[in-house]
């Protein structure tokens, strides 16, 4: 069964956090997110900063968040979400098309299934991101949220 990731909102931090772009709602879709980030090492820095380096986006929003947990779906939710980003790379980000639209849409949710496959339903993951011979490498941390919940 694949996997994809959902927002988690422990508190009120990603308000904070990610100001400048809203922060995504708990349990909303989210991707990894590589197909928007700034040059964050020659660009100017955002103001308010995006944090775009260290955090997931939402499917239907320009919405952050700093913390994923893996959640088993069905195929025909993959593709839901797929139709999902791609409706919003069009309208949002000005996609070229429909067809480029989708392409990219396919590509990120296949990413982010690849990222999850050989995680556990339910563990909490974030990201760190660094520009790495002009591509984007990215690096995941993995928490198992019960384990969590019990030291809190």
């Amino acid at each position: 069964m694949p996997k994809l990731l959902r927002a988690v909102r422990l508190d009120d931090s990603d308000d904070h956090v990610f100001r400048s772009c809203g922060a995504a709602a708990d349990g909303t879709w989210v991707v990894s997110g590589g197909f928007a980030v700034c040059d964050f090492e020659s660009a100017p820095r955002c103001e308010p900063a995006c944090h775009c380096q260290s955090s997931f986006v939402a499917l239907g929003s320009r919405g952050r968040c700093s913390i994923a947990e893996v959640t088993e779906v069905t195929e025909a939710q993959v593709e839901e979400q797929v139709e999902a980003l791609a409706w919003h790379l069009l309208k949002a980000y000005g996609a070229p098309s429909w067809e480029a639209a989708h392409r990219v849409a396919e590509e990120e949710l296949r990413h982010t299934a690849e990222v999850c496959e050989t995680l556990a339903p339910e563990v909490w993951i974030t990201v760190k991101r660094a520009r790495r011979d002009g591509a984007i490498d990215e690096q995941y941390a993995v928490y198992d949220r019960l384990q969590i919940g019990a030291h809190a």
